[in-house]
């Protein structure tokens, strides 16, 4: 089964002050969830739609827009593909068409040579029957690839229903996709229970398998996963956020520095900084808390909009020195890597309302 999100469609953008900063804050999760859990397991994460959206909503983009999908995209790929772990193929609009090219530079960057075929034929099927065979009056606009060394892969990809005023996102991952016969036509239909069928819908020689298939998929599309955010820009408590999140934030709020001596040798910590950390480390290790209340995490820095409250620059990069510190230090030790992050977020989860 993958998942399909419904956004409202917002307009603007991140402004460069904003995009550059959620840069740096993507490249220092990504290291500490590439050095803690490997490439295949931040594959993964991002794969999830509420996770992805708790991402999302921690780096300060906006907890609900469409926005979230292409921004967070933007930020992540140019965060990552350096590290030689994980890469990111396409973009939005031209970006996207240009995926190809971009995964034959992905494969070269990672050193798996002779995936381009794969990752190439994986990339056209996902975006051909998100935007033919199951919501057939849309058209994607952002379409991103992403992979790893060991040729796990995942699509994250977005599409505008003019219609209804909404943005479609649509995510993959390679663990739900029947790989059988790899080399020869691998690729199964995107619902769970059609596995058993495998075909490549996206040759010509298959159009009339595509039409017929139209009506089978329209009686299991009930079965995917469907999230829907309101239209609404502001956030409700204990609508859009349950016990949980709310626990979780109080929690962060609650954090006292002296407990953590590994925190307060970083000469100029404060207790903002200390409580985003906190809720930054509750997403790298507490996974439940994004899964059930992903806009919890709009409470870190803020959004662009104002919404829950205006980003503030100084304890944004605050965030960003201290997590490099942090990991620096970490890459330097023997020990414990990361046992600061993982104690803040033992502090916010273990004790949360189920």
């Amino acid at each position: 089964m993958r998942s399909v999100t419904e956004l409202p469609l917002h307009g603007g953008k991140a402004p460069r002050w904003l995009f550059e900063r959620m840069v740096r804050l993507c490249n220092a999760i990504g290291i500490v969830m590439l050095d803690e859990f490997g490439a295949d397991e931040l594959l993964k994460r991002l794969s999830d739609s509420n996770w992805f959206q708790a991402l999302a909503c921690a780096i300060g983009y906006d907890w609900h827009s469409s926005g979230t999908t292409t921004v967070t995209l933007g930020a992540l790929k140019e965060a990552l593909n350096g590290t030689g772990e994980l890469y990111f193929a396409g973009g939005k609009g031209k970006a996207g068409i240009r995926t190809p090219e971009d995964i034959i530079a992905g494969v070269d960057a990672l050193s798996i040579p002779g995936m381009e075929g794969e990752f190439t034929k994986c990339s056209r099927l996902a975006a051909k029957i998100d935007s033919a065979m199951v919501y057939d009056h849309i058209g994607i606009y952002h379409h991103s690839f992403l992979f790893t060394k060991t040729g796990k892969w995942a699509v994250i990809q977005q599409a505008l229903d003019d219609a209804n005023k909404k943005a479609i996102r649509f995510q993959w991952h390679s663990d739900t996709v029947s790989t059988k016969e790899a080399e020869n036509e691998p690729h199964s239909s995107v619902i769970s229970d059609m596995r058993k069928v495998t075909m490549d819908l996206t040759d010509s020689a298959n159009r009339g398998v595509r039409d017929a298939s139209l009506d089978v998929l329209g009686d299991y599309a009930h079965t995917m996963e469907k999230i829907r955010y309101p239209a609404r820009h502001h956030i409700l408590p204990h609508i859009d956020l349950g016990k949980r999140g709310i626990e979780m934030l109080k929690r962060a709020a609650e954090q006292d520095p002296e407990d953590y001596t590994e925190l307060l040798l970083i000469r100029g910590i404060g207790r903002k900084t200390l409580r985003s950390l906190a809720v930054v480390s509750s997403l790298i290790y507490d996974k439940e808390i994004a899964y059930r209340d992903p806009v919890a995490y709009s409470y870190n820095l803020g959004g662009k909009d104002g919404i829950p409250f205006p980003v503030d620059k100084s304890t944004y990069d605050s965030v960003v020195e201290h997590m490099n510190l942090i990991i620096d230090g970490a890459r330097l030790s023997s020990g414990e890597k990361y046992g600061a992050l993982k104690r803040l977020s033992a502090s916010v989860s273990r004790s949360t309302v189920a």
